[in-house]
């Protein structure tokens, strides 16, 4: 009967040993690449911001998603957080926990009002020509020195 519960004792803490590397392993570390693929209900969704983003909102990492919603980013900090932006849609904000990610994106249900107006008031100069670049002309260009690209 002893020797059945060190048995089963040692193939408990076995067990758990086993379990909490499975675990260690799952977790990301620094270096590790997060993919992922962000989509909407019509498909994938292209050129969406996906940042990696640490306890001050600063971007850590930083990639775009390609033709088919796909990501991947090298991860900078292991608990830091995955934020994925698109305009028109909620903001996706969450720890990274995980390697792979698929991501439905909601649209935003307000967006806001952008109003644009024209102050009479303020007029544009732009930036200066110097007065040696302004007295040239297209004639006085020598284009023989460009006659390899025609």
């Amino acid at each position: 009967m002893r020797k059945n519960k060190l048995i089963l004792s040692v193939l408990l803490l076995l067990s758990q040993a086993a379990l909490n590397i499975i675990i260690a392993q799952v977790r990301p570390v620094s270096g590790d690449t997060i993919r992922g693929v962000i989509y909407e209900s019509a498909g994938p969704m292209i050129m969406t911001n996906v940042t990696e983003r640490d306890s001050v909102d600063r971007i850590l990492a930083h990639c775009i998603t390609d033709m088919k919603g796909q990501f991947s980013f090298c991860l900078v900090n292991p608990g830091d957080r995955i934020r994925v932006d698109y305009i028109g849609y909620e903001s996706f904000d969450t720890i990274i926990d995980r390697h792979y990610y698929e991501i439905l994106m909601k649209e935003q249900d307000d967006l806001p009002v952008v109003e644009m107006t024209t102050d009479p008031g303020h007029e544009y100069k732009g930036i200066p020509i110097p007065l040696r670049e302004a007295a040239k002309s297209v004639d006085t260009i020598d284009m023989s020195k460009f006659e390899h690209f025609m």
